[in-house]
């Protein structure tokens, strides 16, 4: 299992290897470059609570969560853009800010099964500690190959379910089960451009419930932990 630890400048070499990996296949303008990592690392870290996290193993960097305290409100996040100041949180990384807004998550993998869970888990403690709301924009993967399968819409797509009630589109239904059932609030037309797996959308979340959150985490936890049985 992966070490879940505050960020440090010296993982920089690591942690831009991973936004390579985990964000180059959707074009350049959805990576951060050094210089507006090696900041975030300095902004998120300075303070009483930490806020950007990296799963190390084998002294190596194979998943992050940057989180940002702001004082925007989930209206006010009407793109990946417009709530992380294109990615700068020049004016929007807010440290007396009532909620939480999470810039980026990435996972490479090489990563141990459970690795995004353990900083899920990581910054749902923080969560807890501040308070307020806990937003992002998400992406929604199956919605380029549905559309051109079916001509569905955007506004319908994201809205599809199971019979569970929760989302269709994997990473959405992802960020469901990992919240305990926080559903996805609205959709943001070109919420997130460099996407083309999404057609450029994203779909916004804000949760209230921090408690729901680690129940389910660490409940996942729990059971990824478990010996498997071995078959007959």
């Amino acid at each position: 299992m992966a070490t879940i630890r505050p960020a440090i400048p010296q993982d920089i070499e690591g942690i831009m290897a991973l936004e390579v990996e985990t964000f180059g296949p959707l074009g350049e303008g959805a990576m951060a470059h050094q210089t507006m990592m090696e900041k975030r690392i300095t902004l998120c870290n300075q303070g009483e609570y930490q806020f950007f996290w990296v799963a190390i193993k084998q002294k190596g960097v194979v998943a992050y969560i940057i989180l940002q305290p702001t004082s925007l409100t989930q209206k006010e996040c009407t793109s990946w853009g417009a709530a992380t100041d294109d990615g700068t949180l020049q004016k929007t990384f807010d440290p007396t800010g009532p909620n939480l807004y999470v810039v980026s998550l990435a996972e490479s993998k090489r990563a141990p099964i459970g690795t995004t869970e353990l900083l899920l888990h990581a910054s749902a403690v923080v969560w807890v500690k501040r308070g307020g709301l806990y937003m992002f924009c998400s992406r929604m993967p199956g919605f380029a190959k549905a559309h051109r399968e079916t001509g569905i819409k955007a506004e319908q797509y994201w809205r599809l379910t199971r019979s569970d009630g929760g989302p269709r589109d994997p990473m959405l239904r992802y960020y469901w089960s990992r919240s305990g059932g926080g559903s996805p609030l609205c959709l943001l037309p070109n919420g997130f451009p460099p996407d083309k797996e999404s057609m450029g959308h994203g779909v916004f979340f804000a949760l209230h419930d921090p408690y729901q959150a680690l129940h389910a985490l660490g409940q996942l936890l729990h059971d990824l932990g478990k010996p498997k049985k071995m078959s007959d």
